[in-house]
């Protein structure tokens, strides 16, 4: 059991560490887009016994491929996630692609007869399970600098409004706290996703959380609250929070960190 003088000690620790970020971080800024472009989400499992195996044939085999598609004009930019959890909820790896266009997604589409979810055929026989969702990128940010050593969390939602309705709220609700997060020195990027075809997904959109550090990511909550607290000043805003379960449900989070070429 944590007694008191322990819970304010970390507490007190946790505020410090806090500061530190963001008078690292100073004049964060975002630049937002609400440009639509055709994405591919792909969510790969493999079995326990595999998932050393599995990262290891994605950073050799995968990056490579992705890489040579990115300079080769069909990919816009590609991000290839590993959970860092054995973890059968979720998913072991993720690679999120944007198109330049649907000319793009289209050579993808004409090279997966080959490399089927972009994979070989080993990596393939690694595999148990893949998912694959057409999405549209409707949302980002960033800061106006890049995290050295960035950790991911990824969150799927089930949105029970229109798809416009969502879009309002996003712009109302969520996108305010994100910059609050950008500005506060903990968030590096966010992005959001909204499926094309979401009837039978078990999700309809996804926030991807890049955090810039470990030491930002265990601000996170106390980052939360305070820039909730500040935006619960605005009406439409405080609205908006008192209906969000109306709006949306939240699935299951995922921490995962981006695959790396040695």
């Amino acid at each position: 059991m944590t007694c008191p003088t322990q819970s304010r000690v970390h507490g007190f620790g946790l505020a410090i560490s806090l500061l530190i970020l963001i008078a690292a971080f100073p004049g964060l800024a975002t630049e937002p887009s609400n440009d639509s472009h055709p994405a591919l989400i792909i969510a790969y499992q493999t079995p326990p016994g595999n998932w050393t195996t599995f990262r290891t044939a994605l950073r050799n085999q995968e990056l490579p491929h992705l890489r040579a598609l990115q300079k080769a004009g069909v990919l816009q930019s590609y991000h290839l996630l590993f959970n860092r959890h054995v973890d059968s909820v979720s998913w072991n790896a993720m690679a999120i692609l944007t198109f330049h266009g649907p000319d793009g997604l289209a050579r993808w589409s004409q090279g997966a007869r080959q490399m089927p979810a972009g994979l070989t055929q080993d990596e393939l026989a690694l595999t148990s399970r893949i998912e694959t969702t057409p999405v549209n990128l409707v949302r980002q940010g960033k800061a106006t600098s890049s995290a050295p050593s960035p950790v991911t969390l990824v969150i799927p939602y089930r949105y029970l409004v229109s798809d416009a309705a969502y879009r309002k709220y996003l712009d109302g609700y969520t996108i305010p706290q994100l910059d609050g997060w950008i500005n506060a020195g903990v968030l590096a990027r966010y992005t959001i996703f909204m499926a094309q075809y979401p009837a039978g997904r078990p999700w309809s959109a996804m926030l991807v959380l890049e955090y810039r550090s470990d030491d930002a990511l265990a601000a996170r909550d106390v980052v939360k609250e305070r820039v909730r607290a500040r935006l619960s000043h605005d009406p439409a805003w405080k609205a908006i929070s008192d209906d969000k379960k109306t709006v949306r449900e939240e699935l299951a989070l995922t921490l995962a960190d981006e695959v790396k070429a040695k």
